[in-house]
């Protein structure tokens, strides 16, 4: 591995650039999916299929997929972690 010194400057600014945005605010490594759920008490609209909204972060950990439901308390949080990535070409 090279010392960080002997990366070109440009390599340097953009590796000093990084480091800021990961560690001056939080982010999120996945995606965020809508959903509509039932609650099961009974009498509910959502028995009616008047369903709830709600939330959930979509990763992969390994080779597996898994969601992470966000309590509607957090959801407005969790927005504004998330910002999605734009591909060029890929």
């Amino acid at each position: 591995m090279k010392h960080r010194g002997q990366f070109a400057r440009s390599e340097r600014v953009a590796r000093s650039q990084l480091a800021k945005l990961v560690h001056e605010q939080p982010f999120l490594c996945g995606s965020l999916v809508p959903l509509q759920r039932v609650c099961g008490k009974p009498g509910c609209k959502c028995s009616r299929g008047e369903l709830h909204p709600g939330l959930c972060v979509a990763l992969r950990v390994r080779d597996k997929r898994k969601m992470i439901y966000v309590p509607q308390a957090m959801e407005a949080t969790v927005r504004r972690w998330y910002r999605p990535i734009r591909r060029c070409g890929i």
